[in-house]
């Protein structure tokens, strides 16, 4: 294969915006026949990008369908691991993307330096034992190194995005009017680009109908993900929920907090509420005391069956599993990618909707930092009308099922 990783291709014609993809959604069954010990193995290799999610989001699944359950002090372990992804995955983009939108440079430097504390953080946590294995029943993080790291990133975000630190970023940008005077008086990357989209009158812009991905049980999830492979492999390449597509991304993550409970009033699902989601996300990681897990609900599945839900950087990922006799006899992955670049899904609705707003002529820029504001992980071609064609963004991740 020389795409193993696959991409999105989005066409925007004047009239009708289309997503298909090639991504490997059923790359997972690599892992039937296998061991457990030999899919574990495997499975970071394959899925490397949100490899944290991926690895947390198998061990749960297997140790559910062993029977198996892992010490609270784990648990809340990997939680901090997959933080500590999440973080690093919305600096890549806000470092390096947001600022191609703005006509500058990347920040190299600085998501160097995150890139550094990142895995400073990880290896404190990890102390060298193996909380993402299954059945790891034993979690020693080096605490005073992982919250040194952690201010370290507070530091390097209150110099690079916010211009204060990100405790007292969340409590002056609260609304559209707060926001908007923390960007017209800070001169980062991140709050130029907040103040172009508010002065061009595009903070609503790709505002659409597409709801939220609600809460789901292991059991609601369990009956498009069973053994059925037809059935299975028609719902992780285009997932819907009663019928309907629906979103998994740091907007509807963070949609209880002040900010962007006030911007969805005023904006919707657009544009500004989704780069105030990622910098809000930011920001919590950063200043927030972590609160420990609850214990995990008691499995409700039949033994040998284990599915996880992990909220991973860009949504929800899922993870389905069925051992029989230590051998994987099923084995199915649901990304968000899936679900956000759905067919008729909120990127093609968002789309569809700011051409709308805006028309076709030069709308290139602003189609990009829509995309990037939900944030695919892969690769992408991108057609327009006119004469700008099959443009791609030169950074993508590249990974089947992030």
């Amino acid at each position: 294969m020389t795409d193993p990783a696959g991409k999105l291709h989005i066409t925007l014609d004047p009239a009708v915006v289309t997503i298909t993809s090639t991504r490997p959604v059923r790359a997972a069954k690599v892992f039937i026949g296998r061991d457990v010990a030999d899919t574990v193995r495997l499975l970071p290799v394959l899925f490397n990008i949100c490899g944290t999610a991926q690895s947390a989001a198998a061990a749960a699944a297997i140790e559910q369908a062993l029977g198996l359950t892992p010490d609270h002090r784990v648990a809340e372990l990997r939680g901090q691991l997959v933080d500590t992804e999440t973080l690093r995955e919305h600096l890549w983009r806000i470092l390096l993307d947001w600022p191609k939108f703005l006509g500058c440079d990347p920040d190299a430097a600085a998501m160097t330096q995150a890139m550094r504390l990142t895995i400073t953080r990880r290896t404190a946590l990890a102390g060298g034992s193996d909380a993402l294995a299954p059945g790891a029943d034993t979690a020693a993080p080096d605490q005073p190194a992982a919250e040194q790291a952690r201010a370290d990133l507070a530091a390097l975000c209150t110099e690079r995005l916010f211009g204060v630190t990100p405790a007292v970023w969340r409590t002056r940008a609260d609304r559209l009017d707060t926001l908007a005077a923390w960007a017209a008086d800070t001169d980062t990357v991140a709050a130029r680009l907040v103040r172009q989209v508010i002065a061009a009158g595009q903070a609503g812009y790709g505002r659409c109908a597409v709801g939220a991905l609600p809460d789901l049980s292991a059991v609601d999830l369990d009956r498009h993900l069973g053994d059925d492979a037809a059935a299975t492999d028609d719902f992780v390449a285009r997932p819907v929920w009663a019928a309907q597509p629906r979103e998994t991304t740091p907007l509807t993550r963070q949609q209880d907090q002040p900010l962007v409970r006030n911007l969805a009033t005023d904006c919707g699902n657009g544009l500004l509420p989704r780069l105030a989601a990622q910098l809000t996300e930011v920001a919590r990681l950063l200043s927030d005391t972590p609160v420990p897990n609850a214990p995990p609900a008691p499995a409700v599945l039949p033994p040998g069956l284990g599915l996880s839900q992990v909220q991973a950087a860009r949504g929800l990922l899922v993870h389905r599993v069925h051992i029989r006799d230590g051998r994987i006899i099923a084995y199915a992955i649901l990304a968000p990618t899936e679900w956000n670049f759905h067919p008729r899904g909120v990127v093609a609705a968002g789309l569809q909707q700011l051409l709308r707003q805006h028309g076709a002529d030069h709308i290139a820029p602003l189609v990009r930092i829509f995309i990037a504001a939900v944030d695919p992980c892969v690769d992408y071609t991108l057609d327009l009308p006119g004469s700008d064609r099959a443009l791609r963004p030169a950074n993508a991740a590249r990974n089947p099922t992030s």
